[in-house]
Formats: C-alpha cells, structure tokens, sequence
C-alpha cells in the first residue's frame, strides 16, 4: 500500500485526513499550525516538521491558495525537494491555472508526475469528506492518473479526470464566477419584487410552474440562503480576483466580472465576509435598497448526499 503526504489541515485537510487514515493508508501530515498535526497524530497519522518531510509515494496539497501552495513546494523545506522518479504530487488547494502550470514544469525536473484538482462537497466538509461523500476533479495525464485512480476513489465517490492539470482550477473558478452573479442577480430581482409588494415566493413559484426550471433552480437556491453551507464570500473575493488577474494577462475584458467583483467588495466592506455568498448577497442588497428580504427566504435542510459506488469519468471533448 502506497504511502501518503497530507500537507494542509484546515477545513477540508483535517476530514481528509480522517478518511484516508480509516482506510488504513499509513499517513504523513504537516500544517504550520502544531495542534492542527497533533490532533491528527492521535488519530494514527504521523507528524511531519516540514512540507518536504511529509512528502510520500503520493502527496496531496490542499491549502488555501497559490501563495501558501508555492511555499509548501518551492519554500525553505518544501515538498519540491523531495519528489522523485515514483512520486506524485497532488494539488487540490485552491490554486489558480497559472501556479498549476508552473508546478507542473517544474516537477518535470524531477521526472515526479503532477496532477491539479479540486474538491467538492455537497455538505459541510467535515461531515461529507470523511464518509467520502464528496467528488474530485482532477486533471493530469492519463498515465499519471491511472496509478493513484484507486486511492482517489477511496477518498472520494466520483472521480472526474481532465486532460490538463490547470483545467480543474479554471473550472472551479468558472463555477464561482457563474454562481456568485446569479446570487446577485437573484438578490437585486427579489429587493426589486419586493419594494413593489410582490411576493418572490410567488415568482418562484411561477418559475417552476411556467417550466423554467434552470431560473427557477438558481432563485430557488438563492432564497435557501440562510445555512451555513457553501464557500464564505472570502472564498469567492478570491476566486473573482484569480479569474481578473488571469483576464489581465490574456488582454480579454471581463466587464460583469468586474462589476459582480466590485459588488463583492462592498459586501466585504459591509463586514459579510463569512457569510455564503447567497446569503452575503442578500443581505448586502437589504442594506442598499432598505428592503427586507426575509420574504425572499426557503427553509434549507442540508442533506448528507446517499452513498453510492465509486466512479471514474473521463472528460475529453476528443472521447
């Protein structure tokens, strides 16, 4: 049985940890926060004082974004220095496509195989991920794929592979930016419905009747806001300035990015960053337009998503 480097034990990292360890993986793991390693070390994991010394026949990277991501590969004891012939590297943290693409030839030095993914969790992630209830999309060559296909599946119900390793960060990305505009869009229609004294249940309502299911599903979403599930608006701040920065360089203009963005920011400014963005949204429109949403509100029941068997998709508009 391959051994495995966690390095990451924050929100997603420590369930992570939990499901590899109860399938009986022999686990190194490493955070710059010491209790974070401790907790783990009790669960039967083994501690690392580095990045580099965590790094295992397969080593998973999940942290909070491109800057945490380069000092754990390329910073003073980073991962980088370890990998080998033999070894794969696995980067599920929330990365942008650029680090991906330069961790991916810098690892070609090192003749180690490099695979970009994401994690995606239909529920909290500390009660889906250590059941393995959540999805991983992954991107890399075929050939690096195929060896760590059955650790990836015992972690995780569906396996979904892209032929690049920068793909699934662009993607996740894409998912934010087509989310959080229609969170926006949700909330200025709802404070426009209301201030006129309609009903927005009863425009949801009429969506699902009329057939629109696609509108239907994103406003329906909107008004089951008030949860803890999904990413804190933080998260998409970060996503939205990721997608800019790439914009930026690819000279394309994204103006209702920049708009929704913006939006964001004064959402930030209003202090709701740890709210979702659904619920960040409508309470950054309550405060611009003085009307209260709280009509524009569905009871949300976060269902843990059933078991089923593990799945492995490949995507590939050449298939």
């Amino acid at each position: 049985m391959p051994t495995i480097g966690l390095i990451g034990l924050g929100n997603a990292g420590r369930p992570m940890a939990e499901r590899i360890l109860s399938k009986g993986y022999a686990l190194t793991v490493f955070d710059i926060d010491g209790s974070a390693v401790e907790t783990v070390v009790k669960l039967g994991g083994r501690g690392a004082a580095s990045a580099r010394q965590a790094v295992g026949d397969v080593t998973i990277a999940l942290l909070p974004s491109s800057v945490e991501v380069r000092q754990a590969v390329f910073g003073a004891g980073g991962a980088f220095a370890a990998m080998g012939p033999g070894k794969t590297f696995i980067d599920l943290s929330g990365t942008d496509p650029d680090c991906a693409r330069e961790i991916q030839e810098r690892f070609k030095e090192k003749q180690a195989a490099f695979l970009g993914g994401t994690i995606h969790a239909g529920g909290a992630p500390a009660v889906v991920i250590p059941k393995g209830q959540c999805s991983i999309v992954i991107g890399g060559e075929k050939a690096d794929i195929d060896p760590v296909v059955g650790i990836l599946n015992d972690v995780a119900q569906t396996i979904i592979c892209l032929p690049e390793p920068w793909m699934p960060k662009a993607f996740k990305i894409a998912i934010i930016l087509y989310a959080t505009t229609n969170n926006i869009i949700s909330a200025e229609i709802c404070s426009w419905l209301t201030a006129q004294g309609a009903d927005p249940k009863l425009f949801l309502k009429l969506l699902q009747t009329t057939g629109s299911e696609a509108s239907a599903a994103r406003m329906e979403e909107f008004m089951k806001r008030d949860n803890n599930h999904g990413g804190a608006l933080s998260n998409s701040y970060k996503d939205f300035r990721q997608a800019l920065q790439v914009a930026a360089k690819l000279e394309i203009p994204m103006p209702l990015a920049s708009m929704a963005n913006q939006i964001q920011e004064m959402a930030r400014a209003s202090g709701l960053t740890r709210l979702n963005s659904p619920a960040a949204m409508g309470k950054l429109y309550e405060l611009l337009t003085g009307t209260d949403l709280g009509g524009a509100s569905l009871a949300a029941v976060k269902k843990v998503p059933p078991a089923k068997e593990p799945q492995i998709v490949f995507l590939d508009v050449a298939r």
